[in-house]
């Protein structure tokens, strides 16, 4: 899939699947404006994304604030002379049900994974639609399709990223906007292992245990999520939107636990 000339913007790029999503875009070509909140990973990510030999830029910032979400949209189309592809990646994973979670927890959750997307796509489009179009790639859940029991506030952020994805593809489908959600289950990221690690136990024991009730029986890799969100952002899904692209080894067509 070729991604040449387009201009890229990957939210929480500096870990994970926004990292290994970076990477992907770049090695199709894609100019990519990294973002995350720790420089540091950040400059890494970055040198290899350049040495790739694409332009790039890193920004760093907290989208849970509104004012810095436009500010890094507007940034990427200063910088690179517009912006075709918006990937919302960056989210955070609280966990508890209602009664244990406090006021700030549920706030926080609902303005990094929901208020968050709606800033950087409204500013997205207003960059988009008069150039012709553009695609907006949202990192949803598996338990934005279903639930999870302890993980209220998560669980709701990511349904109602699900109802933005269509409501903002049926609006801009005539602008040639194509929105689509990506919806990951079980990927080893950092934000898979600190939640083992929450849980206690050996960190393999752990891994394996989850892998075991997943219909594929593994963990996924970063870059297998990449992969469908280079799908979803290239002219090879032109015909694509206001879909949910379930990426979990078949575990939203199950009923309930796997058997293993």
């Amino acid at each position: 899939m070729d991604l040449t000339g387009k201009i890229g913007l990957v939210t929480g790029s500096t870990t994970g699947i926004g990292e290994a999503t970076a990477r992907a875009f770049a090695a199709a070509g894609a100019k990519v404006m990294l973002h995350g909140r720790n420089r540091e990973r950040g400059e890494k990510v970055l040198a290899d994304v350049q040495a790739a030999g694409v332009e790039a830029e890193l920004a760093i910032g907290d989208v849970a604030d509104a004012g810095f979400c436009q500010e890094l949209v507007d940034q990427c189309a200063e910088r690179f002379g517009g912006i075709d592809i918006l990937v919302n990646n960056a989210g955070i994973l609280p966990e508890g049900a209602a009664p244990d979670t406090d006021d700030d927890t549920w706030l926080n959750c609902m303005q990094v994974n929901v208020n968050a997307v709606f800033f950087l796509s409204r500013a997205a489009v207003q960059h988009m639609a008069p150039n012709g179009g553009g695609n907006i790639i949202n990192i949803s859940s598996e338990w934005g399709l279903n639930g999870e029991q302890g993980f209220v506030a998560y669980c709701t952020s990511k349904g109602a990223l699900m109802q933005m994805t269509r409501c903002m593809a049926l609006d801009h489908a005539r602008q040639d906007i194509r929105v689509n959600a990506v919806c990951p289950g079980e990927i080893h990221t950092q934000m898979v292992d600190n939640w083992l690690a929450s849980e206690g136990g050996a960190p393999a024991e752990s891994l394996a245990q989850l892998a075991a009730g997943i219909p594929m029986q593994r963990v996924a890799q970063p870059e297998e999520v990449a992969k469908c969100v280079l799908f979803l952002a290239s002219s090879d899904s032109s015909y694509v939107t206001g879909s949910a692209l379930s990426v979990d080894g078949g575990n939203n067509a199950t009923g309930g636990a796997y058997p293993t």
